[in-house]
């Protein structure tokens, strides 16, 4: 017996109770952050955890870094950099410089400055913040 709500099954209602949109979200709404016209924010509004996919078209000259220096004290932070071509970030961690290029994972604990901006390519930046 299945029962229906709204047209979706009681199987597939359950389902979604672990499966959320990801809506495009404006880099500004983030402290410490500006909009830029070459990355496109996903967010999930109701995801157990803070996670965004920054979708970024192609970047042939980094633009205006969009990302200040902050912090999380609450929160360390995962950032995945992920593209089957190219892609660049330069990512600050307190004093610290460092070119990050595709398929690389960043920890960045809680506490710690840092600051994420895309330099050249295109492809997915994604940050996971975990309590």
């Amino acid at each position: 017996m299945y029962w229906f709500f709204n047209n979706v099954s009681l199987a597939e209602s359950k389902k979604r109770d672990h499966i959320f949109s990801m809506l495009p979200m404006a880099l500004s709404s983030i402290p410490f952050h500006n909009n830029t016209g070459s990355i496109t924010r996903y967010c999930a509004a109701d995801f157990p955890m803070q996670l965004a996919v920054h979708e970024i078209s192609p970047v042939k000259t980094a633009p205006k870094e969009y990302s200040l220096p902050h912090l999380h004290k609450d929160h360390d932070e995962i950032n995945i950099i992920i593209s089957g071509q190219k892609l660049v970030y330069k990512l600050q961690l307190e004093e610290e410089e460092y070119t990050v290029y595709n398929n690389s994972s960043i920890w960045i604990p809680r506490g710690k400055l840092h600051a994420a901006n895309v330099l050249e390519g295109s492809g997915y930046f994604i940050s996971l913040r975990i309590n």
